[in-house]
């Protein structure tokens, strides 16, 4: 039998590397996307996904999803969607995304939508992943919200893990930290970034191993550098 899996934000960047690769591997996929537009655009693209409609900042329409998908299964979800908006708390400026909105997507989106797939995962002893980034650990100034928001879920893995051993359970929580990655997120800034699919391959190996922390690319640097020295990152992390 097939295993499935479920991708959220599976249009574009990240998850649609992860929606490609998981069908390649023999998946039955299941992905989203925010609105009719890119869902209808993905289906003619990759018309063997089941493509659903979901807009994270609504907790009706994450309600719907969960509905709709109650009777299935799902050996892994891979809580991928993200936004980031650049904040100056120091400035009133008009910006694209509310700091209600970023968090809902961001933080609550996943943890809602974990609470109500729950047993569509539990029963297969399936595994939870949840994508952070290197911000998670060492935070920049230019993001405050987006970086609050992962260490929330970077928070909450931990905790979900610490769950799962008081109740010998055999579902698998890991946390993806990923670096900086080539998607529509990071347009226009940064250096040295890793392509999407090379994020979507280290991701799927790390979970199919059962990590409860999965570190892509130059995360695994930041990790042990960190670990010897501490304040040298965050200080380096903070100006930018």
């Amino acid at each position: 039998m097939n295993k499935t899996v479920l991708i959220t934000g599976g249009t574009r960047g990240i998850g649609r590397a992860l929606v490609k690769q998981y069908l390649a591997a023999g998946y039955s996929v299941y992905a989203t996307g925010s609105n009719e537009n890119s869902v209808a655009k993905s289906n003619l693209e990759l018309p063997d996904v089941q493509w659903l409609v979901c807009n994270l900042m609504s907790v009706k329409s994450i309600e719907n999803l969960a509905s709709s998908i109650i009777n299935r299964s799902f050996d892994v979800v891979i809580h991928n969607a993200a936004v980031q908006q650049k904040r100056d708390l120091f400035t009133a400026n008009n910006e694209l995304i509310s700091i209600e909105n970023e968090t809902m997507i961001n933080f609550t989106a996943p943890i809602l939508l974990t609470r109500l797939l729950f047993s569509n995962v539990q029963k297969v002893a399936g595994t939870w992943v949840f994508i952070t980034t290197g911000l998670a650990v060492s935070p920049k100034q230019s993001s405050p919200i987006y970086c609050a928001n992962k260490a929330g879920i970077r928070a909450f893995c931990k905790s979900f893990n610490g769950q799962v051993t008081r109740h010998k359970s055999g579902i698998t929580v890991c946390e993806a930290i990923l670096p900086m990655v080539e998607t529509d997120m990071t347009n226009g800034y940064g250096r040295g970034k890793i392509s999407p699919a090379q994020a979507a391959r280290e991701v799927i190996k790390g979970a199919a191993k059962g990590q409860k922390e999965i570190h892509v690319g130059k995360v695994r640097i930041l990790m042990k550098v960190r670990a010897l020295f501490p304040n040298l990152i965050e200080n380096v992390m903070i100006k930018l």
